[in-house]
């Protein structure tokens, strides 16, 4: 077990938690997907990342471990879906960081919203732990941390995963698979539901 805290996060984490982000998401299917190129990938999840922290600050549910090792970005229940207004705002830096395939993307994130459950519940929009901190138990400090919490109130929880290898990593916490989502020419994603406790 790593010797660090878990807070909130505030505007003044969003440069180094963006980078944080983008280099655990590096290597993710889904983002190597929509961004192949090697050389600005991680720039262009940097801004991505940017954009998912600053819709979630709205919330005050973006924890990160003392030195940016781990993140998550949570929503509440009842504030999972993302207004339209929010991808006119954010449409030039969208389109930076994705380019022509933006609307690949826009579809992909319509199919999923399409299947995302109802039912009240807390959702991990994103969870990453920077490369140089995998393995070292970060991951499972700031997961258990929001989970009891969420626990407390007895509500369920929902996540995407974008890699099969993760899949046990969420079932060790009780998520269970609950579908599969195909990225239409890339890889599948798997969205997984854990019950109340």
């Amino acid at each position: 077990m790593p010797d660090t805290s878990v807070r909130k996060a505030n505007a003044a984490d969003t440069v180094p938690l963006s980078q944080s982000l983008a280099r655990a998401f590096y290597t993710d299917p889904v983002f190597t997907h929509f961004i192949p190129d090697d050389s600005t990938r991680l720039a262009k999840l940097e801004i991505v990342m940017r954009i998912l922290f600053q819709l979630g600050l709205v919330h005050d549910t973006c924890y990160t471990t003392d030195h940016y090792e781990s993140v998550t970005l949570w929503r509440p229940p009842g504030g999972w879906h993302v207004p339209f207004s929010a991808y006119i705002t954010n449409g030039p830096a969208l389109l930076r960081a994705f380019g022509g395939g933006i609307f690949r993307v826009l579809g992909t994130t319509d199919r999923m919203e399409k299947i995302h459950p109802q039912t009240p519940h807390w959702y991990l929009q994103t969870i990453g732990t920077d490369p140089q901190f995998q393995g070292k138990g970060y991951g499972g400090v700031i997961m258990r941390d929001r989970l009891a919490q969420v626990d407390a109130a007895h509500m369920p929880c929902y996540l995407e995963s974008s890699k099969d290898t993760n899949i046990p990593i969420y079932k060790s916490f009780g998520f269970e698979v609950t579908g599969e989502i195909q990225v239409p020419g890339g890889p599948k994603i798997w969205p997984m539901w854990r019950d109340a406790r």
